[in-house]
């Protein structure tokens, strides 16, 4: 048997962790599957693993956002093609988002993820919090043998591998992948899930946001709240935006929605109108190393406020210290530090986020910040279905709920896509990595775990979850309807769908 370079170096990686004296046990022989990319199925991660795998130890990393994930049990019945008791090791990282589910898995490159030789106990759900280890293409010594990162086997997005197009859908100044190497991918479209216009408590719930005013916003060409709130006393709050970093699934959603691109990057909108950086900050002060001993300080008095989150924790951090009126520190794009001066404003900030409406729980539970209706006033709390404004008359515009998911009149939608190689790919550091049919356990786990993804357990929650770790989240997804075989329940099945295109228009199953 021919043993390539990464097979031996994650026996030996695995070797190391079943010695360790501080961190889980990991059986020899444990079977390794790594998942990278998009945010969005973390809420229902937990579900589904202790769903494929019994006696699960839950591990986190040690950020803040939570950004790397593992689950370590034995395989249950019901995966076809793995034996029951196996040991798996499911791996997620979610730095970064959905861009390291596509670049990196076409590439088979090597990338950061849980260095579980660095464990402390955790808080619960999770018994251990971990460090990470490995180095990201683009930072240096990425290709070098010492770079002890893991090749992921299959990845998620927000949206097909085809949207993540240069230069406002990549990351790490990494190129987009060329036609051949998008080729090595085959992707499955898995749920639809909303994207929302979201802002801090600081915003109004009376306060009309279109959808051509939140772009404007994005873009940086909106910079004061004056040209958005209907007020007698001039407002000049300044517009701070809590945005991801290029690459993210979500920011490429809100391109794509907001500016076009790259559905219509030939068009003067999507040229003109790019999403603004950290840099088009008016108080960002770029003569510091961006390092967490001397991190680019961004001062939000100054005026417009950008700032660039790795994740989706990090956006809501964002959007509380915002609110709060507390120092925001995060790490950007290139693992550049930063540190928002949000104690200088005196209080409040009005600001925006790039969030999915997966973290509807979120947003109740921090209590800073609300989900609003798109092309209209009022606030929307997903765990209820409800809208409030204390605007006269009420609430206006579409309200991000799950009927208008199901029926079509939400559009601000797009389709999870999963996707794994095809062929054998020889990394930068020599590593040759087959596609993931080359090993059925890989291959079992990843098609179930597509599959049960996109059934309505998940994105309905038609059935019983496995306590600890309820599914929370039904009303941010929802079946596909070309995919109703995954699900059991037709009320939780879309009537539209793109069709694993977001540059096509939503199609009616009006069968359903």
């Amino acid at each position: 048997m021919k043993y390539t370079k990464i097979a031996v170096a994650c026996g030996l990686a695995l070797a190391a962790m079943s010695a360790q004296a501080a961190g889980p046990t990991i059986p020899a022989g444990t079977k390794v599957v790594f998942l990278s990319g998009a945010t969005a199925p973390d809420n229902f991660l937990a579900d589904i693993a202790n769903s494929m795998m019994t006696g699960v130890t839950a591990i986190r990393s040690n950020d803040s956002g939570i950004l790397h994930r593992a689950y370590l049990g034995k395989a249950a019945a019901g995966i076809p093609g793995v034996a029951v008791g196996t040991d798996v090791l499911f791996i997620k990282r979610s730095k970064g988002g959905s861009v390291w589910g596509v670049d990196p898995v076409a590439r088979a490159q090597r990338i950061e993820t849980l260095d579980l030789n660095n464990c402390v106990a955790g808080a619960a759900p999770f018994a251990w919090s971990c460090g990470t280890k490995g180095i990201d293409p683009g930072i240096v010594g990425h290709e070098t043998a010492a770079n002890t990162g893991l090749v992921a086997d299959f990845g998620v997005s927000d949206v097909e591998p085809a949207l993540f197009q240069e230069p406002y859908n990549t990351e790490n100044g990494q190129p987009a992948l060329s036609a051949s190497e998008l080729a090595t991918l085959s992707n499955k479209p898995v749920n639809q899930i909303m994207m929302g216009i979201v802002a801090t408590n600081a915003v109004s719930d009376a306060t009309h946001i279109s959808r051509a005013q939140y772009g404007g916003m994005l873009a940086g060409k909106i910079d004061t709240w004056n040209q958005i709130e209907n007020l007698t006393v001039p407002n000049d709050s300044p517009v701070v935006v809590c945005r991801r970093v290029n690459g993210s699934g979500t920011q490429t959603s809100y391109n794509w929605m907001f500016t076009g691109f790259p559905c219509n990057n030939a068009s003067l909108g999507s040229v003109d109108t790019p999403p603004a950086t950290a840099a088009d900050s008016w108080g960002f002060d770029g003569a510091h190393a961006g390092t967490t001993e001397d991190p680019f300080i961004i001062d939000p008095t100054a005026g417009l406020t950008i700032i660039e989150n790795s994740g989706s924790g990090d956006v809501r951090n964002c959007l509380k210290a915002a609110q709060d009126g507390t120092d925001f520190a995060v790490t950007g794009s290139n693992n550049q530090k930063y540190l928002v001066k949000f104690s200088d404003v005196g209080g409040p900030s009005k600001a925006i986020g790039v969030l999915s409406l997966d973290s509807y729980n979120n947003a109740n539970t921090d209590g800073k910040y609300s989900f609003r209706h798109l092309d209209g006033a009022g606030t929307f709390n997903g765990a209820t279905q409800v809208s409030t404004s204390t605007l006269a008359g009420g609430p206006t515009g579409i309200a991000p709920s799950k009927a208008n998911l199901l029926n079509g009149k939400y559009d601000f939608v797009v389709e999870l896509s999963m996707q794994a190689r095809n062929a054998t790919v020889t990394n930068p550091n020599g590593d040759v990595v087959a596609p993931i049919t080359a090993d059925a356990v890989k291959n079992a786990f990843y098609n179930e775990f597509v599959k049960r993804a996109g059934s309505t357990k998940y994105t309905g929650n038609d059935g019983v979850a496995v306590a600890p770790f309820p599914t929370k989240v039904p009303n941010a997804f929802a079946s596909l309807p070309q995919h109703f075989s995954y699900g059991t329940k037709p009320d939780f099945v879309s009537k539209f769908s793109r069709n694993g295109n977001t540059c096509a228009p939503l199609v009616s199953f009006p069968a359903l």
